[in-house]
């Protein structure tokens, strides 16, 4: 189901003009340098091909024709690493130190020797394809690889591979201003060959097309995905004969026609590029989603919902703001309301991915779920605090640092949210150790608190203060914040109040903590004059005539109710009365 909407999705993408994806037999890769050759084969120049992005150097990201390599020696055509395209040995392989160990000389002439390898695997590669291409730059190609030998770069040259690292190379012939993998003939020979070179490959029926075709015994690699390799990660991959069945090796375990494993990875990688805003990082969840639709709307206003701050234009954001709260009152508008929506969620799992989860649904059902996990989220605020909230900031409130976040919460809370399941429990729990911890309760606790208590359990808590709710805990929360207030009241530019030393006792084991709160609050009573006076007294005998006894022990759901009282009442403090 998942290869099979992808693939869909790539066909979309192809048939747009103004998207430009790769073609069967090529793929985006980061390329850091070119190799210019003068028309007798020989180097003229290397250059640096990446761009300023503020402090730092980025690669180009170029179309490049790709075969699936291993870890094994594969030389690329046009494109390489320098050590096939050059037989560039690095400092430490050059340079060994003089007290080089007997043991450390036999590895670094080791990979040396595989280093020679790489070069002349690509030397053969592309002389392989000498007459089968009738082409005036390649024939510059091959001279250049029939006479090159690796000693002959020059120091400069050498100190400014030094420096780009492990980056990709690509070829230019000199007075050219495209690449020589740009080439229209050198282009078309490629397609030839990636579509007849499979007559020898095993066939089979492809389980995403139905169709039987030559299948893929490696497919593409996926980047994008936050803590997987650098290089790229397998979705369909294996590895152990125990997961193997039917003497099917490899990939043909899993049987997916070369075309179908093509489109599919290329759709994926298209979505992960982070240009697309097709991502949402959630926790250790990559989350990256899709609509069949024409209009990207439903894309936009989703995307919107779960992290309002990527969109930079403030005339953009409010346009698409107001869509969204329009869904919250059930009336959003969109362009194509039936058309399908996906969502993957992907895992990082060593130099495989994990599905975390799989969404679809119509475009009008996945943004009327953002919109409704949204509308959980309303209760009463300050005029500073945001209209809406990421998920982001959410999970920011179950730690100290985002690095302390349980990898497992963003993925689970994303899933509640896109399916409208209840919240993971462990989220409430860890946002009360947050607020016992820091002895404060803000805006976006409250509101995921709010969130939780309302959807998992019913409790029906409202936007704003409710004196009337029955539940003892809640009025112990508001009775805690009208003993802070008379406090504050009683003893102004206090550095700490009762907040910061009995608000984590105070709603878990309020038996133990009120009694001694209630005594201290006479003394503050009684620094009190006038209004001030009377209107402590009045707001504090209201909610003790509410309250039988104080438990000794409050739940988790209680504690919840407890902070969303205490928020309320102080929030009600700072509200204009009528």
């Amino acid at each position: 189901m998942i290869l099979q909407r992808l693939c869909e999705y790539y066909d979309v993408i192809d048939a747009d003009p103004e998207i430009e994806i790769a073609q069967q037999g090529f793929s985006p890769q980061k390329v850091t340098f070119e190799i210019v050759l003068s028309r007798d084969g020989s180097v003229a120049a290397i250059n640096d091909l990446r761009s300023i992005d503020g402090k730092r150097k980025v690669p180009r990201s170029l179309q490049l024709p790709f075969e699936g390599r291993t870890s094994g020696v594969k030389a690329m055509f046009l494109w390489d690493k320098a050590e096939y395209l050059l037989g560039y040995l690095s400092p430490e392989l050059r340079d060994p130190p003089n007290d080089e160990s007997d043991s450390d000389r036999k590895k670094r002439l080791k990979k040396v020797d595989r280093v020679l390898k790489c070069f002349e695997a690509s030397k053969k590669t592309h002389l392989a394809f000498a007459d089968s291409i009738d082409d005036d730059d390649y024939a510059v190609l091959c001279q250049f690889y029939s006479a090159w030998e690796p000693e002959k770069l020059p120091v400069e040259q050498r100190t400014l591979i030094d420096e780009l690292g492990t980056g990709f190379g690509v070829f230019r012939i000199d007075g050219e201003r495209d690449f020589l993998h740009e080439s229209s003939e050198l282009r078309r020979f490629w397609s030839h060959y990636q579509a007849n070179r499979d007559s020898d490959e095993i066939s089979g029926i492809c389980l995403v097309t139905g169709e039987r075709t030559s299948l893929a015994r490696l497919h593409g690699s996926i980047k994008g995905v936050r803590d997987a390799q650098s290089s790229g990660a397998s979705i369909v991959s294996f590895n152990k004969s125990s997961f193997e069945s039917f003497g099917k090796t490899q990939s043909f375990n899993s049987p997916v026609g070369e075309q179908a494993a093509f489109k599919y990875a290329t759709a994926l990688n298209h979505l992960l590029d982070r240009k697309n805003s097709r991502t949402i990082q959630v926790g250790d969840a990559t989350c990256v989603f899709w609509s069949e639709a024409k209009d990207p709307v439903a894309e936009d206003v989703f995307s919107f919902g779960l992290d309002p701050g990527r969109f930079e234009d403030d005339s953009r954001a409010a346009a698409i703001g107001n869509v969204l709260s329009q869904a919250v009152n059930g009336n959003a508008v969109l362009p194509e309301p039936g058309a399908a929506f996906h969502v993957l969620g992907l895992s990082p799992n060593a130099s495989r991915l994990s599905i975390r989860f799989w969404i679809s649904g119509s475009a009008i059902e996945m943004v009327g779920r953002v919109a409704e996990h949204q509308r959980r989220l309303e209760i009463v605020r300050s005029g500073k605090d945001s209209d809406w909230i990421p998920l982001w900031m959410i999970l920011a409130q179950t730690a100290r640092e985002s690095k302390e976040v349980p990898p497992l919460l963003g993925g689970a809370l994303l899933r509640s949210v896109l399916t409208g399941g209840h919240y993971p429990e462990a989220l409430l729990a860890a946002i009360l150790r947050r607020i016992r911890a820091e002895q404060e309760i803000r805006h976006v606790k409250a509101a995921t608190i709010k969130a939780i208590l309302n959807h998992n359990h019913q409790k029906e808590i409202s936007v704003m203060l409710d004196p009337e709710r029955p539940d003892p805990a809640y009025q112990l929360g508001r009775l805690f914040a009208c003993l802070e207030r008379a406090q504050e009241d009683a003893l102004p530019g206090l550095n700490a109040t009762i907040k910061d030393r009995y608000f984590g006792a105070a709603s878990a084991t309020p038996g133990t903590v009120f009694p001694r709160l209630i005594r201290m609050n006479q003394h503050h009573i009684g620094k009190l004059e006038g209004g001030k006076k009377v209107v402590a007294e009045k707001r504090i005998q209201e909610i003790m005539g509410r309250l039988h006894d104080f438990p000794s022990h409050l739940g988790i759901i209680d504690q919840g109710l407890f902070s969303i009282g205490y928020y309320h009442q102080r929030q009600d403090f700072f509200t204009k009365k009528e």
